[in-house]
């Protein structure tokens, strides 16, 4: 049995456009033509093309399929495995598409109905955010950035200040602020070192990545200037590995610490006592925590702030505590008493 191009193409719900295109690629040639010239396919061509299709249903392109039956199916495992690998990268990419659609709806949501202008912006925001982080790391930094806004906007503002005031990167005021700014940047990723990194580059690349009430280029300059000196101390004695696994200290652990450093202050209490001792094994604790556990991590860390001024221009802590702290240490002959202390 024979069947005309038209035929064909009405029991595979294909067109006679296509029928023609497999023709002349080569890829379903008819095995006979009437006297009309008319294309003839027989049972073989008709199997042929239930083959075709059911490739084509796998996502292969007519240059595979082709490639597939000229092989006599040979090589068919690794393309199709090479199909999965472009469905799964496909279906990430819808997934990811939609996470963002939902991130943007979110933002918008958040406040009163936006105009044309605040829709614009918020979409090259995103767009921009988009290059350097997935949906699910953008909602995370934005998430912690909306819960820390009461915290950057005064810090913020001091820098400004600082800079009015001439303060150069050095300066311990100018240092503390820089700590803080850290810290706070720290928590914002997560602890994430790579967050941070690809936050740094798209702030220092991207002049549409600023936050609508964020800092601005001038105060991001200056802050940086400063966090340099820092990250330069330090990596004077850690390696970049080592730094990045330093972690942000609860808050509320920083004020236990200065609460009992200002108790003992106010006591007088002996600094070998076991509130004294309690006290330094607490904020040893605290400090293996900053270094994610990491007892070596913690000694060089110690030696890099006894070795670099920059470092002891400004801490976490008030000086009161860190007064407490190094006679503490030294009362007690600990391991992270100042070397001098040690010595004498």
């Amino acid at each position: 049995m024979l069947l005309k191009v038209g035929e064909l193409a009405r029991r595979t719900g294909l067109t006679v456009r296509t029928l023609h295109h497999y023709d002349a690629i080569d890829l379903l040639r008819p095995s006979a033509r009437s006297e009309a010239d008319y294309r003839l396919y027989n049972q073989t061509d008709v199997a042929r093309l239930h083959a075709i299709q059911a490739l084509r249903h796998l996502g292969l392109s007519l240059a595979d399929v082709k490639t597939m039956l000229k092989r006599d199916g040979e090589g068919l495992s690794d393309t199709i495995a090479r199909q999965i690998r472009a469905l799964g990268h496909e279906i990430e990419q819808a997934n990811e598409l939609r996470e963002r659609l939902r991130l943007l709806q979110e933002r918008l949501d958040a406040g009163a109905a936006p105009d044309m202008g605040d829709w614009l912006s918020t979409l090259a925001l995103m767009n921009t955010y988009s290059k350097y982080f997935s949906a699910a790391e953008i909602k995370r930094i934005l998430d912690n950035r909306k819960a820390q806004s009461a915290a950057w906007e005064p810090l913020i503002a001091e820098v400004r200040v600082a800079m009015r005031k001439g303060l150069g990167a050095e300066d311990p005021a100018t240092q503390s602020l820089a700590l803080r700014w850290m810290n706070l940047t720290l928590s914002m990723m997560d602890d994430n070192f790579s967050l941070i990194e690809r936050w740094g580059q798209m702030v220092s690349t991207e002049p549409k990545a600023q936050f609508k009430h964020g800092p601005g280029p001038e105060v991001v300059a200056f802050i940086t200037a400063a966090i340099g000196l820092r990250m330069a101390a330090m990596q004077r004695h850690l390696t970049q590995e080592e730094l990045h696994t330093l972690r942000t200290v609860p808050d509320s652990a920083i004020r236990v610490l200065v609460l009992q450093a200002h108790a003992l202050q106010d006591s007088h209490a002996d600094l070998r006592s076991p509130q004294a001792r309690a006290f330094v094994a607490q904020w040893e604790q605290v400090m293996l925590d900053l270094c994610a556990g990491n007892a070596v991590v913690l000694r060089k860390f110690m030696a890099a702030y006894y070795a670099e001024p920059i470092l002891r221009a400004a801490t976490v802590f008030d000086d009161t505590t860190i007064g407490v702290l190094q006679r503490a240490l030294s009362a007690q002959n600990h391991a992270f008493a100042q070397p001098c202390a040690q010595s004498a």
